[in-house]
């Protein structure tokens, strides 16, 4: 009688699991296909992230490019003399650019020579982390376990958020909640050929991609609506992720250039006398705390008509600001 009833209880129990398992089997195969095949799903943005993290394994190039999209969009890797690579992301940081040189210096050991640039905004302001840098999922476990730690001591608005921990969870393990309206709107795999195909362009173009593709631009860019630099918990973050890039750059003695990508003349016309002082006061400070990299600091000015957008080279201008760089350099 006990063995009746035991082998009975096993058997609801049993049952109780298997309808569980049936349950959740729709969750279990959308966090399969969102880990699976990003390309059906993710936005034109995904491709060049998934090249630079990719390159950072298998590159071996003499010139690795760094920065956020004005650095992808305004230097073109084919005008370099030597095997040049752009790493630089749209929507990166020196947060996301430290990691990516850490990895690819571990894979692949050092380069020649480094171009650190990123735009002015991007050394006070974090934008895209959570659409970007964590819904890609660009780095390890142990690296974001590193970045909240410093997060947390530099008191970071946009990583510290209410729930940021819960967030974590749910990209790591693409939890539908996440992804489930891209999926509904790509339809499962309404992207895949636009995406397959700007990867294929970006790997073929050696990380180079546009983001404007006027004729020529008069519109203004980010910075011209600032008074000054932001100075908030992002900031600190920021700053001390930018000191710890260029250190790995001077432990390893790369040649580097921390360079400023150009302004329309629309836009620099238009910024206030505050910040940019406050921008090149910041430069200065970098330049003194480091002086194994050279520091720019001065921002370029170009013809409007060199912009395709207000904050992006088109690719006749990239081919001139390229130009002059490797003659200036």
């Amino acid at each position: 009688m006990c063995l009746w009833l035991l082998s009975l209880h096993n058997m609801k129990k049993f049952k109780f699991v298997l309808k569980c398992i049936v349950a959740l089997l729709p969750v279990i195969a959308v966090v399969l296909y969102t880990a699976l095949f990003p390309f059906g799903y993710m936005d034109i943005e995904y491709p060049s992230w998934k090249y630079t993290k990719e390159m950072t394994k298998k590159a071996s190039a003499d010139t690795i490019i760094l920065g956020d999209s004005r650095a992808m969009a305004d230097l073109v890797p084919s005008e370099f003399d030597t095997d040049t690579v752009n790493l630089a992301v749209g929507g990166a940081t020196s947060i996301e650019m430290y990691y990516t040189l850490n990895s690819y210096i571990k894979n692949n050991g050092c380069p020649e020579n480094i171009i650190v640039m990123f735009a002015p905004f991007h050394y006070s302001i974090i934008d895209n982390f959570w659409t970007r840098t964590a819904y890609f999922n660009y780095l390890s476990v142990s690296d974001m376990s590193e970045l909240f730690s410093y997060a947390k001591a530099c008191n970071s608005e946009t990583l510290i958020k209410k729930g940021y921990k819960d967030d974590l969870l749910s990209y790591r393990l693409r939890f539908p909640d996440k992804y489930l309206p891209a999926l509904i709107n790509s339809e499962l795999i309404g992207r895949y050929s636009e995406n397959s195909e700007e990867y294929n362009k970006i790997s073929a173009d050696s990380g180079y991609g546009e983001f404007g593709t006027a004729k020529g631009c008069s519109d203004l860019n980010y910075e011209t609506g600032y008074e000054q630099m932001h100075r908030t918990g992002d900031a600190l973050l920021l700053d001390v992720y930018l000191n710890k890039l260029l250190c790995l750059i001077e432990e390893n003695n790369i040649n580097a250039v921390l360079a400023i990508p150009p302004m329309n003349e629309s836009s620099y016309n238009n910024l206030k006398p505050s910040y940019k002082d406050d921008f090149y006061s910041y430069l200065k400070n970098i330049k003194s705390s480091h002086p194994g990299i050279s520091v720019e600091t001065k921002i370029p000015v170009y013809d409007d008509k060199y912009f395709g957008d207000s904050s992006h080279l088109n690719n006749e201008g990239a081919l001139l600001f390229t130009k002059d760089y490797i003659e200036n350099h």
